[in-house]
């Protein structure tokens, strides 16, 4: 199956499926794809300036939920759909 093929089907889904679909994804992830130990430099540099400046201002941390996590996905999984829908055309 072709990755246009997985992209169709998902965007066929209703969003709970999607959901649940992502879900099951992302515990899966580490089975389904290999690890990579390496970070470019600049990379690395950019996530120690980050953990710097969190524990400089923890205060600038915002807790989220659950919730909020699956308004992220489906915001994502929209916008991506929107794009590739627009390529197609």
């Amino acid at each position: 199956m072709s990755v246009e093929q997985i992209e169709a089907s998902l965007a066929a889904m209703p969003v709970s499926e999607r959901l649940e679909f992502a879900r099951w994804f992302d515990a899966h992830r580490h089975e389904l794809l290999p690890e990579s130990d390496e970070i470019s430099p600049e990379v690395r540099a950019e996530l120690e300036l980050r953990l710097k400046e969190i524990d400089e201002h923890p205060e600038m941390l915002e807790p989220f939920e659950e919730e909020d996590v699956e308004r992220m996905i489906r915001d994502a999984a929209n916008a991506h759909a929107k794009k590739s829908s627009a390529g197609r055309r």
